[in-house]
């Protein structure tokens, strides 16, 4: 059996929950967590045929233990709840053919060149594919392809295509000129990128994943004008009229033999900026979305005129830029094109280690309404369909004039899974993969391999943004190597553009990279990613100031520079973020625990008593170690920690409190985030509160009473950390939830629970 030596349980039997009510589906399809040590052979989905794919490695396993186990089974009836077991049954026919087939060929053999098609193949039916752009009312597709078979098993194969898709056409013309050098396409950007991985199962079914990427690569990128991304479609049968209009009300659709689900794609068309799908170079030609839009708000204005960086009309594809086109087909009459997911139940998820570095169980408490407020705030304020479709908003609230500027933060999609995996909420869990490709298609830069700075134009960058998480999650429930690969990028460029200005007097949250990094190594075991979060995480010690508290950003002179001399609670909690996921894991050091010691006792100093009553800190305390903030409209000085106001809160307070608290036996750490916490348990209303709050109040949730599996028995280490503990908690255990309370002191439990307790008082022992 596959089992985990501490807690004595296995996945065989391991109940798994359908997201959503589609009762019918081609394809069932689980990225299941597994324990340390987990044996994965034959393990399959309710003993259907079962493709099993690996996923990460546990970091701190001698042996090659996978931290995920993507498993794709043969549907038909979907069950709302299947079970993980042993073994599964022979599929009843070999995976689909693939080959590269010649399209197209140069007319001039001097100017050669060579167009294919992806073809897959499947008992008799076949279909084609082939990614371009529209420019100039013309269709180029994709040359200079190859083909690559990534994995083949029974029941699967894996496979990437890509090519080059041009924007010119070179002609003899450009080649005619005085010299080589004249050419004007030399060294010039001048092309789309098309690159689709695809996953082809032995029941006819095909997961595919097409992806436009306007990267670089002999020079540093360039926007193409008048180009719209498309891709085509054909098989054996005649080509069908469409009307034209593809404006995201069609989900489905039949080529011949060939059935399509196109309903991720169709959410990037809308009625208002529709896109088209009719007969076009030989193929019907799907142009998905009216053309690359995005918007940026007032920062976009302020420099450009515009709200817009790119608008659809303009039909402009910004350097950098890529979106993803995620659909599945189905070349068998029998079985519908439909994915069907489904996910573990939450205390599998903690008990793998997926809520944090350590095997405990999901907690609720009257934090629960928090983390509410927080899933509905992304519901109602996500983009929803159009090209930005996923898209969450540095701030928003009900009522505001005009549109708010975009956040393009990569930790909110991956806290949207991580509440998804809590709750087993679909909406959540579809929101946070949507997110996720909308972060790494759009936020990310692909040409520079670096977040853009969020509302700007091009080309500004920021190392706070290059936050990996977004991609290294959307990964681990896809197996999309396009999103891991670009987490990878981003980390890595981050850690050498922060390098470009090192030492420098500041890092403050130019650290935030720090965590993406981390994130890598935690769940691939790549030492590379561990070196660069060690690197990053002990700079940042090494710039913090001798009171304990950090400055809030640098690199460079001016505006650049002036962040040394800025002074906030909020810089210091980012500063630090690394660092604590490196010290959770068991890999930091001295350093970068007394740098963590020297900023809870500032931040302890910095707490004072607001006109409200109640203790704590402000948004900002000192410029130029005053508490005083220079208005350069108004040439005035305002005063800083004046008391007016609400006081400041941002949930990383919650797990960089409480981790001191627990870390240092101290109490008073934890009872000063929750004092501020209580003001305000509802006003969550950013995507850097609401990431924070998804991330770290379920931490502290989870902290407060160290639930946890061994042997096959709940063992629970409450821990009591002053009056404003929590009294209750009820833990998600593999027999239900289990209620249990502080009471004069003491636990008490439901009768005949068989829990072991071991609480922990912090201090000294105190009552309930």
């Amino acid at each position: 059996m596959t089992r985990n030596i501490e807690s004595g349980l296995s996945t065989e039997e391991l109940p798994l929950k359908r997201l959503g009510s589609e009762d019918r589906g081609g394809l069932l399809l689980c990225s299941l967590p597994l324990p340390r040590g987990a044996d994965t052979t034959d393990l399959s989905l309710g003993d259907r045929p079962t493709y099993r794919h690996n996923l990460g490695q546990w970091c701190d396993e001698e042996s090659t233990s996978p931290r995920r186990l993507l498993l794709a089974a043969d549907g038909g009836e979907t069950p709302e709840e299947i079970s993980a077991t042993r073994g599964d049954s022979a599929p009843q026919h070999p995976v689909p053919q693939v080959a590269m087939k010649s399209v197209e060929i140069s007319p001039d053999p001097a100017l050669m060149w060579e167009r294919h098609s992806l073809e897959i193949s499947w008992n008799g039916a076949s279909v084609e594919m082939v990614m371009g752009l529209r420019t100039g009312g013309k269709i180029h597709w994709w040359e200079n392809c190859n083909l690559v078979v990534l994995d083949e098993s029974p029941f699967c194969c894996t496979v990437e295509m890509g090519g080059a898709i041009a924007l010119v056409k070179e002609t003899r013309e450009h080649r005619a000129g005085e010299s080589f050098f004249s050419n004007s396409l030399l060294h010039k950007h001048n092309w789309l990128n098309g690159h689709i991985f695809a996953r082809l199962y032995a029941n006819g079914v095909c997961e595919i994943y097409a992806h436009h990427v306007n990267g670089r690569f002999f020079d540093d990128g360039l926007a193409l004008e008048d180009a719209v991304p498309v891709i085509g479609f054909r098989t054996d049968d005649p080509i069908p009229q469409f009307s034209g209009i593809w404006d995201g009300a069609q989900k489905e659709l039949e080529l011949g033999d060939v059935c399509f689900d196109l309903e991720e794609v169709a959410r990037l068309a809308t009625p208002e900026q529709p896109g088209s799908l009719r007969e076009e170079a030989g193929f019907l030609t799907l142009q998905p979305y009216a053309g690359m839009e995005l918007y940026g708000g007032d920062p976009t204005y302020f420099r450009t005129g515009s709200y817009y960086v790119c608008q659809a009309e303009d039909h402009q594809i910004p350097r950098g830029m890529a979106r993803t086109l995620r659909f599945s087909l189905s070349l068998n009459p029998d079985r519908s094109p439909r994915i069907v997911r489904y996910l573990a139940p939450s205390w599998w998820y903690g008990m793998c280690e997926e809520f944090q570095p350590r095997p405990l169980l999901p907690v609720g408490n009257e934090y629960d309404r928090t983390l509410e407020v927080c899933d509905s705030w992304t519901e109602e304020f996500i983009t929803q369909g159009g090209f930005e479709d996923g898209s969450l908003p540095r701030g928003a609230s009900r009522g505001m004039e005009k549109k708010p500027e975009p956040g393009w933060e990569g930790e909110i999609p991956y806290t949207l899974l991580l509440y998804a995996w809590r709750t087993g909420g679909a909406d959540a869990y579809f929101r946070g993969l949507r997110s996720c490709y909308q972060y790494t298609d759009i936020a990310i830069d692909h040409a520079a391999k670096m977040v853009r700075m969020h509302a700007y134009p091009p080309h500004a960058f920021s190392l706070p943004m290059n936050r990996a998480q977004a991609c290294v999650a959307g990964y681990l429930e896809t197996g999309d190597l396009y999103l891991l690969n670009a987490g990878k990028a981003i980390v890595d460029n981050a850690h050498w553009t922060h390098q470009n200005s090192w030492p420098r007097i500041v890092v403050g949250r130019d650290a935030s990279y720090v965590r993406g990094a981390a994130y890598l190594y935690r769940y691939l075991a790549d030492r590379h990613y561990l070196e660069i979060a060690l690197d990053g995480a002990r700079d940042a010690a090494r710039a913090q100031r001798s009171d304990g508290s950090f400055g809030d950003q640098g690199g460079g002179v001016g505006i650049h520079g002036e962040g040394a001399y800025i002074t906030k609670p909020w810089m210091g909690f980012m500063a630090c973020g690394g660092m604590l996921d490196l010290l959770e894991m068991g890999v930091g050091d001295e350093l970068l625990v007394d740098a963590v010691h020297k900023f809870a006792g500032w931040l302890m100093q910095e707490r004072y008593e607001h006109e409200s009553g109640v203790v704590g800190w402000d948004y900002q305390h000192y410029f130029d170690g005053k508490p005083r903030n220079f208005n350069f409209r108004t040439e005035e000085w305002s005063p800083l920690k004046h008391g007016k106001g609400g006081v400041w809160n941002t949930d990383y307070i919650a797990r960089f409190m409480t981790f001191c608290a627990l870390e240092f036996d101290d109490s008073a750490f934890f009872d000063a985030w929750a004092e501020t916490y209580a003001t305000a348990p509802e006003a969550r209303g950013s995507d850097h509160a609401v990431a924070q709050s998804l991330q770290y109040v379920t931490w502290v949730q989870d902290r407060l009473w160290n639930a946890r599996l061994e042997k096959g028995r709940i063992v629970v280490e409450p821990v009591f950390m002053g009056e404003r503990t929590p009294l209750a908690g009820i833990v998600g255990t593999p027999d239900g939830d289990l209620e249990l309370h502080w009471k004069d002191g003491e636990i008490s439990s439901p009768e005949g629970s068989g829990i072991e307790l071991q609480p922990r008082w912090l201090n000294a022992p105190a009552a309930g």
